[in-house]
């Protein structure tokens, strides 16, 4: 890089709401998730199981919300924001997620790759991300249905009804339970591409996403003017 850093607008508001309400939820999500897991194991009596299993519930529709308002967003929100950014769809988009392969390889040396809001390979597993975050949200939903089906079905039978209504089908956890290593692998693997990002290209990455600038210099604007800013 040459020059002064400027900043230029890149997530908008909407963006960064959504993003936030996402990455909040998931954060309270994954704890939640294994201590429900794990009830048994650590001898949780049935009501505080109840307690964990109904506060992930509402915390897992407001993800739910947050997963839809960014599926729509992607055909509504800016450029930016949009699915052509996000899914590498042009031979432009796959050279450079090319030149970040051979620049990872390369150890982070040399000039880094330039691109305004989603990096090619951010791309790809945004998508997959994506999908997890509708695999989980729809999973969720189906199993706190079939628990309150449960639930009423002790009220009108017996305990011995109440254990097998509840019961959901197996596959359905095991898909729930799928999508929540994908996510933990994702929010792992943010996290390190976002430092190594912020340490070798100084372009603010980590704090883009609350105040909604990325950092470049004046080569690297005229360069975005003529290929990549919307």
């Amino acid at each position: 890089m040459s020059g002064a850093f400027r900043p230029l607008r890149v997530w908008s508001r909407n963006q960064r709401i959504i993003h936030w309400v996402v990455a909040i939820s998931v954060i309270l999500l994954i704890p939640l998730g294994a201590l429900i897991i794990s009830a048994d194991f650590l001898g949780l009596p049935e009501a505080g199981e109840d307690a964990v299993v109904g506060l992930h519930a509402s915390i897992g529709f407001v993800f739910a919300i947050g997963a839809a308002a960014r599926l729509i967003y992607l055909f509504t929100g800016p450029r930016e924001s949009g699915w052509r950014d996000v899914i590498p769809h042009t031979r432009a988009q796959w050279a450079l997620g090319a030149a970040t392969v051979r620049y990872y390889i390369s150890g982070f040396k040399g000039k880094a790759p330039l691109y305004f809001s989603h990096n090619p390979l951010a791309g790809i597993y945004d998508t997959v991300l994506f999908l997890a975050m509708t695999t989980q949200a729809i999973s969720g939903i189906a199993m706190f249905i079939l628990h309150g089906e449960g639930e009423e079905a002790a009220t009108a039978a017996n305990a011995v009804a109440h254990a097998h209504a509840e019961a959901h089908p197996e596959w359905l956890l095991v898909v729930h339970v799928i999508g929540a290593v994908v996510i933990i692998g994702f929010v792992i693997s943010h996290f390190a591409a976002l430092a190594i990002h912020d340490i070798f290209e100084k372009r603010g990455l980590v704090s883009s996403m609350i105040s909604g600038n990325k950092f470049f210099d004046e080569e690297e604007i005229k360069e975005l003017d003529r290929t990549h800013m919307p």
